[in-house]
């Protein structure tokens, strides 16, 4: 484990301002956002997804009795989701001449000013997890730590291969967007997501979507303004035609946070957690949960003379109760 010793610390007090200034402080929207679940009853979680039979149009005789072509079991549909939870961790050592006799710029307490730092790298940490490509995967004890399934696995036509979705709950494939890309997405490969998504659901709904920083661009670059219709036989080129507000010459606004269509509404949230920058997921909030072990906790460990020791711990797992209900843009750049 490493430890901060004297002579590598920075910020040592000299003509230095008493203050210090964290560059990098980005959010955490799923985390941030997402339901908290019930505890988890196990290192694996199990719930259950059901779905209704299809419907029909037929009609029924009149006087006609029920018989037994005619019995319809009522749990056909339904399948058991898993997910396993993952351990966060991370901690802290500061050696006793930086705690007791060094002097640093804008820190008045290096075990408190580490604390706070690492919760917020939790976070992050977690944020990183539950966006990813993970696939769930088991402790063995040794090389394998327990993983939870990620959100880009989650949302897939395969559905993983470690306690794999059941084929009839996962993400269709018209609910993931993997052929535009960054340079050429229409108002129509937006609409064709949402479509998608509510042939499953049946349900206009409002969507979060954390997405990567190219696609947000992507976003506002190739959805804003009037785009003209290309004229492929005469091979003239479509242009885009922008309209600035206001026009007074003080401020351009030029940007796509929110986007309404026929089947929901969604919030842009840019994420730089996201697994590629050009990557996005439809999210149905409703139906995304954070279950927690353990909410993140500061446990002090034994000093056996090298300095006090603070671990940072959480354990928790996602959930996502019906990955039919969500959609994705994987893109090309």
């Amino acid at each position: 484990m490493a430890s901060l010793l004297e002579k590598d610390q920075i910020g040592k007090r000299e003509d230095l301002a008493d203050y210090i200034a964290l560059v990098d402080a980005h959010d955490c929207p799923l985390v941030s956002g997402a339901k908290k679940g019930a505890k988890p009853g196990n290192t694996r979680m199990d719930w259950q997804a059901d779905a209704y039979a299809s419907a029909v149009a037929t009609g029924t005789i009149d006087g006609t009795d029920v018989g037994s072509s005619d019995y319809q079991n009522p749990g056909e549909n339904r399948a058991i989701l898993s997910n396993y939870v993952q351990v966060h961790r991370r901690s802290i050592r500061v050696s006793p001449l930086s705690l007791e006799i060094s002097n640093v710029a804008g820190i008045n307490d290096e075990i408190a000013n580490g604390i706070a730092k690492k919760l917020v790298e939790l976070k992050r940490d977690m944020e990183k997890s539950y966006l990813s490509a993970n696939d769930a995967q088991e402790d063995d004890g040794s090389s394998n730590a327990y993983l939870t399934k990620g959100l880009a696995t989650w949302i897939s036509t395969s559905g993983g291969s470690v306690l794999q979705v059941p084929a009839a709950f996962r993400t269709p494939s018209a609910s993931i967007e993997t052929t535009a890309t960054t340079a050429d997405i229409t108002y129509t490969t937006v609409q064709d997501v949402l479509a998608s998504i509510y042939s499953e659901t049946g349900s206009i709904k409002n969507f979060t979507m954390p997405l990567g920083r190219t696609l947000k661009r992507a976003f506002t670059d190739r959805l804003t303004g009037t785009r003209s219709v290309t004229d492929a036989s005469n091979n003239i080129a479509a242009t885009q035609v922008r309209t600035f507000s206001p026009q007074s010459g003080k401020k351009v606004t030029l940007a796509v946070d929110f986007f309404e269509g026929d089947f929901g509404s969604v919030a842009l949230v840019p994420d730089n957690f996201m697994p590629a920058q050009t990557d996005g997921y439809v999210l149905d909030m409703d139906g995304i949960e954070i279950r927690y072990g353990k909410l993140p906790e500061v446990k002090e460990l034994p000093d056996s003379g090298g300095g006090p020791i603070r671990m940072v711990e959480a354990v928790a797992a996602l959930v996502v109760k019906n990955p039919l209900a969500h959609g994705k843009f994987d893109l090309a750049s």
